[in-house]
């Protein structure tokens, strides 16, 4: 398998979504999801399920831990 990853595109995707008030966490794993599911011979249709724990303001303001999931064939 050939390592896609590249700096330069996960910090254009950082500053991206941070525009939209996503975080370094999120921004990064839907980057590495694209990646992944790009690659036909790794996923199935729709792409599979990705996720990660991060943080986010609860509805005070609050900084709480959160899990993010991104089910199948969603964007």
């Amino acid at each position: 398998m050939k390592n896609l990853w590249s700096d330069k595109d996960a910090k254009v995707a950082i500053r991206h979504y941070a525009k939209q008030g996503v975080n370094a966490d999120l921004a990064l794993r839907v980057y590495t999801s694209r990646l992944l599911g790009g690659e036909p011979k790794l996923v199935l249709h729709g792409g599979g399920n990705t996720s990660v724990k991060t943080t986010a303001p609860d509805f005070m303001g609050h900084e709480t831990k959160v899990l993010c999931v991104k089910g199948s064939g969603w964007d």
